[in-house]
């Protein structure tokens, strides 16, 4: 998807046609996050997915991280996604992505707090030098749960 006629990422995730799916997994998974990380049978493939689409497909990767960004106020949760998703999308994310990455950066609070998780090691050097001016902490330090900003 070009990046033209969306305001923000968020624009971009629901204008996906499977945007109402996502949002069903991604709520399911904020839920089981809550209550110890279980994955429940029936959620399974649905959980499995989201955990590996950063190598499948990295713009419905974006999509679930910027959907929990915006649907979730647990910073514990938003967190995890961004030591885990995000950080997973910045091994090796292509010149478009780090620019989508980057834009994003730029408008949300929120989203460079997540963004300040992902650790230097565990991602391409071409990706912290993208990310670096955004991020709120050190290198190798994640921001306080307690400085997360309020969903605009």
């Amino acid at each position: 998807m070009s990046s033209k006629g969306y305001k923000d990422e968020l624009g971009r995730a629901l204008a996906r046609p499977d945007a109402a799916e996502m949002c069903r997994v991604i709520d399911a998974y904020i839920d089981d996050f809550a209550r110890g990380m279980e994955w429940p049978d029936d959620l399974f493939s649905e959980f499995d997915e989201l955990m590996w689409s950063f190598q499948r497909d990295p713009d419905k990767a974006l999509a679930y991280v910027i959907l929990a960004a915006s649907r979730s106020d647990d910073a514990s949760f938003l967190g995890f996604m961004g030591c885990g998703l995000l950080e997973d999308l910045l091994y090796d994310p292509s010149p478009e992505l780090l620019l989508r990455i980057s834009a994003e950066a730029r408008k949300s609070d929120r989203f460079r707090w997540m963004l300040s998780n992902p650790f230097k090691v565990a991602i391409a050097p071409r990706a912290w030098d993208a990310i670096e001016k955004f991020r709120i902490t050190g290198p190798h330090e994640e921001p306080a749960e307690d400085t997360l900003p309020p969903r605009p």
